[in-house]
């Protein structure tokens, strides 16, 4: 148990109001350590009952050490009843949880008792449904499925088993499990809990709070020897029905610890509401693929329904995938008791479908955020039209997301069974709050049905490392949604441990709580009882820190004066807690989620030593470019000298045996590039795979594409001389690299003296979906991207390694070597003169020797071939330099010297 040191404000203060002047025959819950009162639950409880009576129960004792009795049956033993949730006697009463719905609770109290009530339903699973994972993966559940289908969709419940906090084998049988060995209830996350929200709702009263999972999070005041019955009678509703954050208790979800913090903060996560990609569970399997190729997008002349693809788009005008698309949803609806079923596209779409039926169905009046609204939302809403008829009541759900972001311009009104998600409608994260609020708006003026938001909180798990402390911009939004928003699903990293519970703790809760409260929640009051408790003594200098990263989060991933200001600022918060207290735990779970922040510091204060720029100039932005190999079109044809480059062998910067050029162009905001590799006519390349993301590929010839944009340290394109790609976001850790997709369009030519990589590179400035497209503002001369292009051919007889930007090492991983990127005029890019390697020396070596310093030249030579960081092939040409000079110099004795040592490498 976690105390304060002193009884803080708020929970004096909220104590007292609750308590009435006291009176000799004052009733009481606890008197003098004592309990005076007992808990009552219904004969036949529910999950959720009981939920709230072990909590109650757990925490007034917590409060004040007396043990308060759970039963079923009032006693004479105790003068005060505490009622939790429904049961014959609220009924007696005149008390019920009619009218309290989404988790609306209501506290009331009387002579000698006090009624926690709301909904308290319990879910119940319909089978088919998984008790494993394993009952998934061994298609146990897809063969149930296409029993009762017909058919061959995806089965649609795949993660049921994580939503249950017992044994789920056990779940439903006579050998249920309802408490595990602790005494912790078992629940689903589906349940109901109104009279669990009661509960917690007063024990917030009495100055209880939970900040983050665990006894590191939990708050309580100063031990209270007795607590008085209180004349209340408050209904509470939430601001929005759904609360959602994604915590799960069971497989390898969140665990019960952060199950039960969610609840304590009121969460809520309805069963039957589907949101994302509903489509691809229809469509992405062989069946439907080898059967029914009509129904798959074409591009290039092919049907987008190659098995290995990882999102398969679709036609959106083929009649025959409407009415699957519609009977789909109905066969969920009739044996789910689904509310809500997804119709939207599969993930990564960018491109609509080229066949005639669609030709001329984009909107690219409405922007790169919606020149596939008219195309997709039209679909959605005759499907949803259908449905109306078939099943009155029911929805149809599709995200406002990618190209379908902005709102149809050819459709005024939505059916009324549409469920609009807008994802990042809330978007803590961006830059321009002002056009999200529009975006928001615009879908309100559509649909006469309450929005959703779906929001991609900070992945700490995928290295995030920004202090997102903004609780004002947070706070306003939720407040701006309030009244036009069913509620919110949050998907954040699941960490509030050692790297991310410093950040993901306070997002969580921050808003969690702003979900209740009413539209003028306050934000200040919110954050500053936040503040005070959490922090205690350092509460003013946190407020100063939380300040100023609200102001300058962003820049601190360019800014080294800023990420510097923002640690200086914790730092001296740190300064003002007693090491061996509570408050020092707290800050040092911070302090380490900042760790990452102050390895970025370390690699701003690192200056950028000379490197290679290509830029991006004028030309014709209207005209296209075909991906198909050939570099025929009139951008490529007609290209500025400045956006061309060569490669050079990489350790040495020397030209390389088998030269390579590229070019580069942008258009319409996809990044363009063309890579020629030169190659010894008539011998065969070495291609290692012809398939996605096969780590095989790194075994053959490959281009490689290092991208470091002004959002995201670094993106990796590899491909071979097939067309075999691999995608990664290296900003992730090594397991989810990999996750991310490009969705660039590749093309190759191979002839019998060279080959050709030509790739479009689609660029988004939206940052809510992190796993799809390179994610950064057009490069300018102010924020330029930093990229390397670099060529691995293998033979036999050797490997040589090409690079625009040679990073001196036997990789292409520097980032500090990218050359730069931009667009606009030329630019001379200011390099610290400090920094210092092979490639740098041998390049004033050479400059040296052209100016006929040649002692001077002979020295740095002789420096690189003894320096022990130089590889064996720098080793060797510095040696080679160096006994040229010598000879020229007529020093004998050094040549021979030198040409031994040389000889003895070799």
């Amino acid at each position: 148990m976690i105390r304060t040191k002193k009884e803080y404000l708020v929970a004096v203060c909220a104590v007292s109001l609750l308590l009435p002047p006291l009176a000799s025959a004052e009733p009481f819950l606890v008197e003098n350590g004592e309990a005076r009162a007992e808990i009552i639950i219904s004969d036949t409880p529910t999950r959720a009952q009981r939920l709230a009576a072990r909590e109650l129960q757990t925490y007034l004792k917590k409060l004040s050490g007396a043990e308060a009795r759970i039963g079923s049956e009032p006693s004479d033993d105790f003068p005060v009843k505490l009622y939790v949730g429904a049961s014959s006697f609220t009924g007696e009463l005149g008390i019920s949880a009619d009218e309290l719905r989404y988790g609306a609770y209501r506290i009331v109290s009387g002579e000698d008792w006090m009624v926690f009530i709301g909904d308290d339903t319990d879910f119940v699973p319909i089978e088919p449904w998984p008790r494993s994972n394993t009952e998934v993966t061994n298609g146990k559940m897809q063969k149930a499925w296409d029993t009762i289908t017909g058919e061959n969709w995806g089965y649609p419940h795949r993660q049921l088993y994580k939503h249950y906090s017992g044994p789920n084998k056990l779940f439903g049988t006579p050998e249920e499990q309802k408490t595990d060995r602790d005494g912790n209830i078992n629940i689903w996350t589906f349940d109901e809990r109104g009279s669990f929200n009661a509960v917690c709702g007063y024990l917030r009263k009495l100055g209880v709070r939970w900040y983050m999972p665990g006894e590191l999070g939990e708050i309580l005041p100063t031990r209270l020897d007795s607590i008085a019955l209180p004349e209340i009678d408050e209904t509470v509703h939430p601001d929005f029905a759904m609360r959602n954050f994604q915590i799960r208790p069971g497989g390898d979800a969140s665990g019960q610890e952060a199950m039960m913090w969610g609840n304590r903060l009121g969460m809520r996560r309805p069963y039957g509401r589907q949101a994302a990609h509903g489509l691809r569970d229809m469509t992405d399997n062989e069946h439907t693929m080898k059967h029914h190729p009509d129904w798959f997008a074409l591009y290039g002349g092919q049907r987008h329904n190659q098995p290995y693809i990882k999102n398969n788009q679709l036609c959106y005008s083929n009649e025959e995938l409407f009415a699957e698309a519609v009977r789909f949803a109905q066969v969920q609806f009739d044996h789910f008791d689904m509310d809500v079923v997804s119709i939207m596209p599969p993930d990564g779409y960018t491109a609509i479908c080229q066949c005639e039926l669609c030709e001329g169905k984009e909107s690219p009046e409405l922007g790169p955020r919606g020149h596939l609204s008219n195309y997709v939302w039209d679909f959605v809403n005759r499907v949803a039209k259908e449905i109306a008829i078939s099943h009155p009541g029911k929805k149809i759900s599709n995200c406002a997301y990618g190209v379908y972001t902005e709102p149809p311009s050819n459709i005024d009104k939505l059916e009324p069974n549409v469920q609009v998600i807008v994802v990042g409608g809330r978007r803590p994260k961006d830059p321009d709050p002002e056009n999200i609020r529009r975006i928001r708006e615009a879908w309100t003026k559509k649909t006469d049905s309450p929005i959703e938001i779906f929001e991609n909180y900070p992945f700490t798990a995928r290295n995030f490392y920004l202090p997102v402390f903004n609780p004002t911009l947070l706070g306003e939004g939720i407040n701006a949604t309030k009244g036009i928003s069913r509620g919110e699903d949050v998907w954040l990293s699941l960490d509030f441990g050692e790297m991310g519970g410093g950040l993901n703790h306070f997002m969580v809760y921050f808003t969690a709580r702003m979900y209740w409260g009413g539209k003028d929640q306050d934000i200040n009051e919110l954050l500053n009882e936040y503040l005070e408790l959490f922090y205690g003594p350092a509460a003013e200098p946190m407020g100063q820190f939380f300040a100023y990263c609200e102001e300058h989060w962003m820049a601190m991933d360019k800014d080294a004066e800023k990420a510097g200001r923002a640690l200086e600022l914790f730092e001296l918060a740190k300064g003002k807690a007693d090491q061996e207290s509570i408050y020092a735990r707290r800050l040092a779970m911070v302090g380490n989620f900042l760790e990452r922040l102050r390895l970025r510091l370390s690699v701003l204060s690192q200056k950028r030593g000379p490197v290679p720029s290509v830029r991006k100039v004028g030309g014709d932005p209207v005209t296209p470019i075909v991906v198909d190999g050939k570099l025929d079109d009139l951008p490529w044809q007609k290209i500025a000298t400045s956006s061309t480059g060569k490669f050079r062998e990489n350790q040495t910067g020397e030209a390389p045996e088998f030269p390579t050029t590229f070019m580069v162009q942008w258009r319409k905001g996809i990044l363009y590039f063309a890579i020629r590799c030169e190659e010894k006519p008539g011998e065969p390349l070495r291609i290692a795979t012809q398939k996605n993301e096969d780590p095989a590929l790194w075994y053959g010839d490959t281009i490689e594409i290092l991208l470091e944009t002004d959002r995201n340290s670094y993106y990796q394109i590899a491909v071979n001389p097939a067309g075999a790609i691999i995608d990664m976001d290296r900003s992730a850790n090594k397991a989810g690299r990999q996750r991310w997709s490009s969705q660039a369009e590749v093309a190759t030519h191979v002839a019998d003296d060279h080959w050709i990589v030509e790739i479009g590179i689609p660029v988004t400035r939206d940052e809510n979906d992190p796993y799809h497209q390179v994610i950064g503002n057009q490069p300018s001369i102010d924020l330029p991207w930093h990229i390397n292009l670099c060529r691995q051919r293998v033979r036999d007889d050797g490997t040589e390694h090409s690079a625009f930007a040679p990073t001196g090492t036997k990789g292409f991983h520097v980032p500090m070597k990218f050359g730069h990127f931009h667009k606009g005029s030329s630019h001379r890019f200011q390099a610290d003169p400090s920094v210092t390697d092979y490639l740098i020396d041998s390049a004033k070596a050479k400059k040296l020797v052209q100016a006929k310093k040649r002692e001077e030249a002979l020295s740095i030579y002789r420096a690189l071939a003894d320096d022990e960081n130089s590889t064996p092939r720098q080793e060797s040409l510095a040696l080679e330099q160096a006994s040229r000079i010598a000879r020229g110099l007529k020093d004998s004795d050094l040549e021979k010297e030198l040409r031994e040592r040389l000889e003895a490498i070799r």
